[in-house]
């Protein structure tokens, strides 16, 4: 019976002794996984930090730009542009149905300065997943500011469309018009198209612009959202 009692003494040693390094391995891996979230969630906050600031600097930066901008070929523009740079700084990130809202106040300012009976139609997608930078917000505004300001004071146009769609994991911006057009190859391109192009390569985006006499003109960025 002694013997009996030793060994069960020995096995229930043997059992404590293994539950207690089994807690110890335990503890020791449950603070190694709290040092890796710790470490994860510095990673994290820093990387948000960095972004704000990256934001912010932009928003800053464009301000600056806007203060030292010349006046436009003509006061509607002139005002145009200062609504583009205004709404490119007044906040950090941007959905499309922001991008709509704003070209929905260029074309209001565009129907309320020149007076004639130009109609004004936009179609825009509901994707608020998309976000957008200010720089890019800048980008894409300036494009479309561009664009309605052609149709109306150059292309004489009675009819002009504000469209956006995403397809294929890219984002359509597009400002059809029905008014004059040119040719290309007979007329050089002016300020805006060179303005449209600088601001499409900002955005790393593809540029298809097509203008012809009689038929309007068609202007459309791509640009991959993936």
């Amino acid at each position: 019976m002694n013997q009996y009692f030793r060994i069960m003494e020995e096995l229930l040693g043997h059992i404590c002794i293994g539950i207690l390094v089994g807690l110890v391995v335990i503890y020791f891996m449950a603070a190694s996984d709290r040092r890796e979230q710790h470490q994860r969630n510095r990673r994290s906050q820093t990387k948000t930090v960095l972004e704000q600031q990256k934001k912010q600097y932009q928003r800053d930066e464009i301000l600056i730009e806007l203060g030292q901008k010349q006046p436009e070929s003509t006061t509607v523009k002139t005002e145009a542009v200062f609504i583009v740079y205004q709404f490119a700084a007044s906040r950090s990130s941007f959905t499309l149905k922001d991008v709509a809202t704003a070209t929905r106040n260029l074309q209001n300012h565009y129907q309320k300065a020149i007076k004639n009976k130009a109609v004004y139609k936009m179609n825009f997608p509901d994707k608020e997943l998309l976000s957008f930078e200010p720089l890019e917000i800048l980008y894409l505004l300036t494009i479309i500011n561009e664009g309605l300001h052609n149709a109306i004071i150059h292309s004489e146009a009675n009819y002009i469309f504000s469209i956006a769609s995403v397809e294929e994991g890219r984002l359509n911006i597009i400002t059809h018009d029905n008014g004059k057009g040119y040719s290309r190859k007979l007329i050089a391109d002016g300020n805006g198209i060179k303005t449209i192009e600088n601001a499409v390569q900002k955005l790393h985006a593809d540029l298809k612009f097509t203008s012809t006499a009689g038929n309007g003109t068609v202007v459309n960025v791509e640009i991959d959202i993936d």
